[in-house]
């Protein structure tokens, strides 16, 4: 099937963009174009007009400040996070998640801004951003503004965009720690039905100092285990029960169940996940 008719438009700046944004009624932007042109074949959705950003340098550029703010614009292309250096010199974790995204092709197209902005909850890359603490940088018109990962879902494919906005890059502090990104799917290529993104700093003596644990796939959105973070922190493995804590932290979280999976098949998929990989993660050392 083919789209409906649409104007097509191409701005070659940040400001043409959101001038078009503002003035050109029913218009909708694409980016790499992965997600939404399957969604127009399929004449699920007929926007007047599209907005293609891909053809603008600013949003394109990744770049490091003051040594530790990685900034990274909205256009940058997943096989862009796995290779560029800066990122896996600085952000190891996002290109380790980069890894699992699609296939060949689809990294080749897809951006991490058309990414976020989709808010799908089985993408892979929210939960790693949510670990990492990032932001997105939204412009419109009227000013600029920057929100956390988890201001800016809002639910399934629901997000705090505003009319006028658009996202323009993604801003992470630099991070080393050690890590563990893992993502369960029937195949390599597919979406997750469970992915878990932590990162956590130990002790020489084995404490763990500090660790964040966020999961995707099996709820509405991504989702931050703050519960699970404030129970292992400041302890060894040794001090821990971890089937105890993964069970008690997710027995009151409301799983989805779609064809994937049902929500208590996810729910066992992911108490193993998180038993295993924090397993892991905390018993790591410097």
């Amino acid at each position: 099937m083919y789209p409906a008719n649409f104007e097509y438009v191409r701005p070659k700046t940040v400001k043409e963009a959101l001038s078009l944004i503002s003035s050109m009624e029913g218009s909708r932007i694409i980016a790499g174009g992965q997600s939404l042109l399957p969604i127009l074949k399929l004449r699920l959705f007929e926007p007047a007009s599209l907005i293609d950003i891909g053809f603008i340098p600013e949003l394109k550029q990744i770049k490091v400040e003051d040594k530790h703010t990685v900034r990274i614009g909205a256009m940058v292309r997943h096989h862009e996070i796995l290779d560029n250096a800066l990122i896996r010199g600085n952000l190891p974790m996002l290109s380790s998640t980069a890894e699992n995204v699609a296939d060949v092709q689809i990294r080749n197209r897809g951006t991490i801004g058309g990414s976020i902005c989709e808010a799908d909850p089985a993408a892979d890359y929210l939960p790693t951003l949510m670990a990492l603490d990032a932001k997105v940088h939204l412009k419109s018109d009227n000013g600029e503004r920057s929100l956390s990962i988890e201001e800016f879902i809002k639910g399934p494919f629901e997000t705090d965009i505003q009319d006028g906005e658009m996202l323009t890059e993604v801003e992470i502090e630099r991070n080393t720690e050690n890590f563990v990104v893992e993502k369960y799917a029937r195949r390599k290529a597919d979406f997750a039905v469970a992915s878990v993104a932590a990162l956590a700093r130990v002790a020489k003596e084995g404490r763990v100092e500090y660790i964040r644990i966020a999961t995707g796939a099996t709820t509405e959105g991504p989702k931050r285990l703050k519960d699970l973070e404030n129970s292992i922190r400041g302890k060894t493995s040794h001090q821990l029960d971890l089937g105890e804590i993964v069970g008690k932290a997710i027995s009151s979280i409301g799983m989805i169940s779609d064809l994937h999976g049902s929500s208590e098949y996810r729910k066992y998929v992911l108490r193993g996940m998180l038993i295993r990989t924090v397993g892991n993660l905390i018993k790591m050392e410097r």
